[in-house]
């Protein structure tokens, strides 16, 4: 079965920068032969894969080519095969009428650098990257045994990690649910509502808080630095380690709640298009300061949320245990008597009140929503 785990690595000077040797010149390459891709399409032509790849001999030899020949051969190698996937992805997502999306050339200045490797190996139970040597690595989980595929090196916020992709060479077991299929209606002071009554709590929101103050401090203080000088280089640093410190801790909240989630058989949740929530202003320029800050409030507050980040990660889990995610038209769910059927704006009293003008039943705003998000998943089952 395959298997992918990140692990944290650790190495030292001289390591650090053949590391950030590699970075620059995958970099290098996916940049120049992008380039040639986007001229060569132009000219209503068309390079592949491996005649992207027979470019690069000529690159190691030339004179400005020179540093090429330092680094490990398959992380070019696949930098290529990155790009060249990403290109054809692209004209994939037109067809189908999605967001393009086209490949962006790649800048020196990203947070996060990477590379991958495809002749790694664990010696010594450390890390063994081909041109830079055994790193100091934290195993988490345990040894690894199988055949490793490929390493991806990547550094963010001045740490280092390697997502190792290994075969383990067991039969893939999926994992087990309940049977159950729920529903869940997602909010902004409460993160979810399922259709079983029960809140899902953002459970560090407290200590979050505290960690996006401290990150819009250090963003203030990378402000007042100049340009190009060292002091901002530190104050960048600071920033990005804040930045990864709050990512680190919803991502935490997300799996752990996924994890949950996803021993149920079925879940029901709303299709929401969450970019067109989250984007521009009203055209109407007459709108008061008052009611635009209250909307960037409200995008904010969505963003915060990371709703598509733990829709892909539920369905990807309940997958793993046979399960199934189904999204669902959110028309009228929040309007809806879930007893009677009775639809009207004037039923939701307040952002958590549910009062039906037609029958008189009272709930939860949040908990009604969610049976009529279930009512409609199980029709969908159906048929």
């Amino acid at each position: 079965m395959l298997k992918v785990i990140k692990v944290r690595i650790y190495p030292n000077k001289i390591q650090t920068n053949l590391i950030h040797q590699h970075f620059g010149s995958c970099r290098k390459v996916y940049n120049l032969l992008l380039d040639a891709k986007i001229n060569a399409y132009e000219c209503g032509d068309n390079l592949s894969a491996y005649d992207l790849k027979k470019r690069l001999v000529p690159m190691k030899n030339s004179a400005d080519g020179k540093y090429l020949k330092e680094v490990d051969s398959t992380s070019l190698q696949n930098s290529i095969l990155n790009m060249d996937k990403a290109y054809k992805n692209f004209f994939k997502r037109v067809k189908k009428g999605k967001a393009p999306g086209f490949p962006k050339f790649k800048s020196k200045h990203n947070s996060r650098q990477s590379y991958q490797s495809s002749t790694s190996s664990i010696k010594n139970n450390k890390l063994y990257l081909p041109r830079i040597g055994e790193i100091k690595t934290k195993f988490h989980r345990g040894a690894i045994e199988g055949k490793i595929k490929t390493v991806t090196v990547s550094s963010e916020a001045n740490q280092y990690f390697a997502s190792i992709n290994y075969e383990d060479g067991l039969k893939e077991v999926n994992g087990s649910n309940n049977g159950k299929t729920i529903a869940l209606d997602m909010g902004i002071t409460i993160f979810a509502t399922s259709s079983e009554n029960k809140k899902i709590h953002p459970k560090r929101e407290h200590i979050l808080n505290k960690d996006i103050q401290k990150m819009k401090k250090a963003q203030k203080n990378l402000s007042r630095k100049k340009k190009g000088s060292k002091n901002r280089k530190k104050a960048k640093l600071k920033l990005a380690k804040k930045h990864l410190k709050i990512k680190n801790k919803r991502n935490d909240f997300l799996h752990k709640v996924t994890k949950k989630l996803s021993e149920n058989q079925t879940i029901v949740v709303e299709k929401l298009e969450i970019k067109s929530m989250t984007q521009g202003r009203s055209a109407n320029t007459s709108l008061k300061t008052r009611k635009e800050n209250k909307n960037r409030t409200l995008h904010n507050l969505i963003l915060k949320q990371s709703w598509g980040k733990f829709f892909d990660i539920l369905e990807y889990k309940l997958k793993r245990n046979n399960g199934n995610l189904i999204r669902i038209d959110p028309k009228y769910t929040s309007q809806r008597c879930s007893c009677c059927g009775h639809t009207s704006k004037k039923n939701r009293r307040s952002q958590s009140q549910f009062i039906c003008v037609e029958c008189e039943m009272e709930l939860n705003a949040d908990y009604n929503a969610a049976l009529n998000i279930l009512a409609v998943g199980n029709t969908v089952q159906a048929s």
